[in-house]
């Protein structure tokens, strides 16, 4: 074996044996998660809490067609370099349920699960409601 050979191998074993041993962290890397993915995250997340449904866009006081309140609440993330979150929320709460107990339900659910699931921080939670939207129901009422 040349001497070219013998070095490269050494330094692979080196390199193996410093990953092995716990020492080698520093050449692992790092992982980032994409301001989209957190906004998707933290958008699945809310749909699993009660009360709280999607936002209805609006242009000049109409409905936006195609959006439904079904649909998710829509989050826009920003991930700073310090691994912190801070989140923009629109949402509807279903009536009559106490808007400030639904989105405080809502503020520390998402908090906690995307903790949980991503690693990140979240420090801000900006929650706006666009709607008050009736509860889901098969019942019909005559007067």
């Amino acid at each position: 074996m040349d001497t070219a050979t013998t070095t490269s191998v050494e330094a692979e074993t080196r390199a193996a044996t410093s990953v092995e041993a716990g020492t080698g962290t520093a050449q692992r890397g790092r992982t980032t998660i994409s301001d989209r993915t957190v906004e998707r995250i933290a958008a699945r997340v809310l749909t699993e809490v009660e009360h709280i449904g999607g936002t209805v866009g609006r242009v000049l006081g109409i409905s936006v067609p195609g959006q439904r309140p079904e649909d998710p609440a829509r989050v826009t993330a920003k991930v700073s370099d310090d691994s912190d979150v801070a989140l923009d929320v629109r949402l509807s709460v279903v009536y009559p349920e106490s808007v400030a107990h639904a989105t405080e339900d809502a503020r520390a659910h998402v908090v906690r699960r995307v903790a949980d699931l991503t690693g990140l921080t979240v420090t801000r939670v900006d929650i706006t409601v666009t709607a008050l939207r009736p509860p889901d129901s098969s019942t019909r009422r005559v007067l």
